[in-house]
């Protein structure tokens, strides 16, 4: 039950009783929020201090897979230790059931702020507060190994009573490998639509930072429009265009409406590749300065309400989450993210912000922890024009009908009972289903041209360049070679020797990579074996040179045949 006594309905194991003790040492004050992977308690600490306030994360499937993968998150996340994310403090098995306990986050989410005030917020404040979430980002990407979030948006950043922003929600992060396209997933679902990019709905979908970048983009278009941007599914499949920030609110600056325009690329390739490129364009932002000082819609940095102006239509009513109040709880200290502009403090010399207790740090979104207190968003009421009925044969008209006519009379009103009782159920399942299926197969098809190449190591990069060759693909093949970067100009004359090898030595079928050899320096060599269509069974062996660019990148700067 929550804290108002009233019964959560949910799968799994009940949540334990309000004011019960927990490993002799945590009374549970209320229940925050519960999911089907758990519940998340606000409970007190009994052994130091009764003010000591901190939120305790109950695993309620017991399955080998998921207490390894729940023994994985406690490991990483008590390593973090970040002013942006909650610190996590422990975690233990008791009474057959594992725990994570983490400061409890007092404050009110920006998505209840967001309907709170029913206008988009200034701004010059969602930047200040977005900068911190950035930091919190990169600090988590430059983890070993790396983390991230994979689920950034307004309800899962809270504002704490001093003004401070902070990053929760960490169920569904994940640890990412570069190089190795391999990952352990805390939660296996793609994030929030709306705010998950398209790689996050596939399973073999090479996620890294741009996925969080894209996701940051998402809060921020919807923090200065109140629109949440349309799916990556609707984007995809050309439903419909998706309006620029600044066509819904032109009150934004066209730097800020072009950053984050630029953060919801749908390419990865085309998004930023980190939060540090995103951040700075943000910085910029408000380095210039050139905000709109008089915005009728704008809430003062307190939440204030003002005029709404009409071009911002209102969202539907929604009560806000009510929890109990709750003493301050202990911060964790900044450690350095690799965004040094980002740790120090921003200028501000605004009202702090103010708000409610709102959910702790795995309040979830899309079967994950579901807040326990939040009231369901009333639909809101829209108005169409009537729909006319087909107009039936009168019985005055029957009686007037020539002799013989009968039949077609009787024809008539069944043809008119039709019509206003419209298509069978069963027909109108049917149109859906092959509608999803149409839909689908557009997604898988375009998903594929969405993914960056996979460049992480010498042998993904002499597969994929040999891949596109079987595919005649010489956009692809360019992205594998050093000329891609050192000389983009030479991209015609690159595909004009593909089609002469293909001409020459016809198409490639298939290829075996017989031998790669890779040094300390950044240098690799592998020798291919590849069968072209002019002598299938004859094989050409190629000797192929990688080399590491960045850091991270191999690209081929030669291939040559025996």
């Amino acid at each position: 039950m929550n804290e108002d006594g009233a019964q959560i309905q949910s799968d799994g194991a009940q949540p334990r009783a309000i004011g019960s003790i927990v490993r002799s040492r945590y009374r549970i004050l209320g229940v925050v929020g519960r999911g089907g992977l758990g519940v998340v308690y606000r409970v007190a600490d009994t052994l130091y201090s009764s003010n000591n306030v901190y939120a305790l994360k109950e695993l309620s499937d017991q399955s080998p897979g998921a207490r390894k993968q729940f023994a994985l998150e406690s490991r990483w996340l008590q390593e973090l230790d970040h002013t942006s994310i909650p610190k996590v403090r422990e975690s233990f098995e008791w009474d057959d059931r594992v725990y994570l306990v983490m400061d409890f986050v007092e404050g009110e989410n920006l998505e209840q702020r967001l309907r709170r005030a029913g206008r988009p917020l200034p701004e010059e404040q969602a930047l200040r507060w977005m900068l911190p979430i950035c930091d919190a980002l990169q600090y988590l990407h430059t983890r070993t190994p790396p983390l991230l979030h994979r689920d950034v948006k307004p309800a899962n950043i809270i504002v704490t009573p001093s003004g401070h922003p902070v990053l929760v929600d960490f169920g569904i992060a994940k640890a990412h490998l570069p190089g190795m396209n391999q990952t352990v997933t805390f939660v296996r679902k793609a994030g929030t639509e709306g705010y998950a990019p398209p790689e996050q709905y596939a399973a073999t979908g090479l996620t890294g930072p741009w996925s969080d970048v894209y996701a940051l983009g998402a809060t921020l278009y919807q923090l200065l429009t109140l629109h949440v941007p349309m799916t990556a599914v609707e984007r995809i499949t050309g439903l419909a265009p998706m309006p620029r920030p600044r066509a819904i609110n032109p009150a934004i600056t066209p730097l800020t409406d072009a950053a984050i325009m630029r953060a919801l690329e749908l390419k990865p390739a085309n998004r930023y590749q980190s939060v540090t490129e995103f951040a700075a364009q943000m910085m910029e932002a408000l380095q210039q300065g050139r905000f709109a000082n008089s915005n009728p819609g704008a809430a003062s940095y307190g939440g204030g309400v003002g005029q709404q102006p009409n071009s911002w239509p209102p969202l539907a009513p929604q009560t806000p989450a009510r929890l109990p109040d709750a003493p301050a709880s202990p911060s964790g200290v900044n450690r350095a993210s690799g965004l040094p502009p980002l740790g120090a403090p921003l200028p501000n010399n605004l009202p702090a912000a103010q708000g409610g207790m709102a959910p702790g740090p795995f309040a979830a979104a899309q079967g994950g922890m579901a807040p326990a207190h939040a009231a369901p968003a009333s639909a809101t009421a829209t108005t169409s024009a009537p729909r006319l009925a087909p107009t039936a044969p009168t019985l005055s008209r029957l009686a007037n009908l020539p002799a013989g006519a009968g039949k077609r009379a009787g024809a008539l009103l069944g043809e008119a009972k039709t019509r206003r009782r419209g298509p069978p159920l069963a027909a109108l399942i049917s149109i859906l289903v092959v509608l999803m299926v149409v839909v689908g197969v557009i997604m898988a098809v375009s998903y594929q041209n969405l993914l960056p190449p996979d460049r992480s190591t010498p042998q993904a990069t002499v597969n994929g360049y040999f891949h596109a060759l079987e595919q005649q693909n010489a956009n692809l093949a360019w992205q594998y070679v050093s000329a891609s970067r050192n000389d983009p100009s030479s991209q015609s004359a690159f595909a004009a020797s593909l089609s002469a090898d293909d001409a020459q030595y016809g198409k490639v079928l298939s290829f075996t990579i017989t031998q790669q050899e890779t040094d300390s320096a950044g240098h690799s060599t592998a020798t291919v074996n590849v069968s072209r269509a002019n002598a299938p069974n004859a094989p050409i062996t190629y000797i192929v040179s990688v080399t590491q660019y960045d850091g991270s990148n191999w690209l081929i700067d030669s291939a040559s045949s025996q």
